[in-house]
């Protein structure tokens, strides 16, 4: 294997809790108490996509771009100073650029709130480059685009390449356009685990050991 795509939030970052709440508390701003349930709506969508569907929702006095920059706001603090990276996620990403092996991001956060995170956790130049679904207009759920534009970033042939996911929809997604996948296991997101098994050829609990992740996905 030569290449990894990673997903970020859930996989690499310990953020899908502060997710779970953003659209809530983006409402809470404006005066509105969320229904139950919102949460596990808008973790499916894009940015844009869960801000469409707030907007919509809720009938928000507001345009879309606005409700994006607002859920956005509530995360851009997080992203910059607090939210931690998955256990062992930066000891693998060193591991691997000192092997040479090339690293992308693909993933349904805007650049901007990802670039603040790799740069304060300082693997931001360990990364051959970010994707994001609102860049290439469509989310994890209805096509790997994402992936196939990280994968370009990379230079390697597809079958020589691991996709990295916490995720059960992006993982079938990723499966079903030939990726290799690699689960991730994340409880801050609710995800099914039985069901992301479904997609993977390699399942982690974990990402450390290092050198056990390394062996398991066959890079030496």
């Amino acid at each position: 294997m030569k290449g990894i795509i990673f997903d970020l939030d859930g996989t690499l970052l310990d953020s899908m809790g502060m997710w779970r709440h953003a659209g809530e508390i983006y409402l809470r701003s404006l005066g509105i108490e969320a229904e139950e349930g919102l949460a596990y709506e808008i973790l499916k969508l894009t940015i844009r996509g869960a801000a469409e569907y707030i907007k919509e929702r809720y009938s928000l006095p507001c345009t879309v771009q606005e409700a994006v920059d607002g859920i956005n706001g509530t995360m851009e603090r997080a992203y910059a100073q607090t939210i931690q990276p998955k256990a062992g996620a930066i000891e693998l990403i060193a591991a691997l650029h000192s092997r040479g092996v090339p690293m992308a991001i693909a993933t349904a956060t805007d650049r901007y709130l990802v670039e603040l995170a790799l740069k304060r956790l300082k693997v931001y130049p360990l990364i051959r480059g970010i994707v994001t679904c609102t860049e290439v207009g469509v989310g994890k759920r209805d096509g790997a685009n994402v992936y196939e534009a990280a994968l370009r970033l990379i230079g390697c042939k597809k079958e020589d390449v691991w996709v990295f996911e916490d995720s059960p929809h992006a993982a079938r997604t990723a499966s079903a356009a030939g990726f290799n996948v690699a689960g991730v296991r994340d409880t801050g997101g609710g995800s099914d685990q039985n069901e992301l098994k479904k997609y993977c050829k390699v399942y982690f609990t974990e990402l450390e050991p290092a050198e056990a992740v390394l062996c398991a996905t066959g890079i030496d």
